[in-house]
């Protein structure tokens, strides 16, 4: 039975707007740092996590948010069951990915300021990274399909994702995982990080104190942006799915689609100015 509650137009206008705005600036910052990476300082080795952060960022944009934002000015899902398992799947695969390049980065940041060698080994180290982070995201958005849960409609009835109506054993466990992996690991993990050079490396202080105040931007950044979305998961195991409030149901896919504009922004300038590109 799904949540009775109904949002107003006006309430979907807004969403709707909001996820049109946040895609269209997400394209523009994501293509500039690209372009910036890539074009601009061509001589130049890029850090592939922002990289790959930013195309993430592209194909989420791209391949979901018109969907979900053309759905809210329609006031419901208009595309068909077979489009909402597709938008389901896609979210999760950039989200989940989105939320684990950012892990990565912040892990990145640690190492290059704590473990000197890590010079000698970033750039085999990122693509590891980058590897593991989509394997870990492709096997939990193709989980549902599989019967580990299922897509279905949000509460808004205007986006999919796993079904949070029907809270079963399969579900149960699959949020918890998911939960425990893509959430409560990251937030550990980069809260774990400190920015504490060791005796053997020099690094310039004042470099030290910006890196640790970005990863504590980033960290408030990504429990902003994921904890709505964590909630309504959650939701379901404790308490009636049917009472989930309908703004916050409304709120948390558009509090996880500003991740493609804000966490970007941290990373405008991540590169690696100092090093020339070599074959490897």
């Amino acid at each position: 039975m799904m949540n009775q509650k109904v949002m107003e137009p006006w309430e979907h206008y807004i969403v709707g707007a909001s996820i049109m705005t946040l895609g269209i600036a997400g394209t523009l910052i994501n293509s500039i740092i690209l372009y910036r990476n890539y074009l601009k300082d061509s001589n130049k080795y890029p850090n592939s996590l922002v990289s790959n952060l930013c195309l993430t960022n592209l194909g989420i944009i791209f391949f979901a948010f018109p969907l979900s934002g053309l759905a809210s000015f329609k006031l419901e899902w208009i595309w068909g069951d077979e489009w909402c398992t597709y938008y389901g799947c896609v979210s999760l695969l950039f989200g989940f990915n989105i939320m684990i390049t950012t892990m990565m980065l912040v892990l990145d940041i640690f190492l290059r300021f704590y473990f000197r060698n890590y010079e000698l080994y970033k750039i085999r180290a990122r693509r590891l990274m980058i590897a593991w982070g989509w394997i870990i995201s492709i096997f939990w958005s193709l989980a549902p399909l599989f019967g580990w849960s299922r897509i279905s409609y949000e509460p808004t009835y205007t986006s999919c994702t796993v079904d949070l109506m029907h809270p079963d054993k399969a579900y149960i466990t699959y949020i918890i995982s998911c939960f425990i992996c893509c959430y409560l690991l990251p937030i550990g993990l980069m809260f774990f990080v400190r920015i504490k050079p060791n005796k053997d490396y020099q690094p310039v202080s004042s470099d030290i104190g910006k890196n640790y105040q970005r990863i504590v931007i980033i960290i408030l950044l990504f429990i902003i942006e994921w904890s709505p979305y964590a909630t309504i998961y959650l939701w379901p195991i404790f308490l009636d799915p049917n009472t989930i409030p309908i703004s916050l149901a409304a709120a948390a896919p558009v509090f996880a689609k500003f991740s493609v504009v804000f966490t970007p922004l941290i990373f405008w300038n991540e590169n690696d100015p100092e090093e020339e590109k070599t074959n490897e």
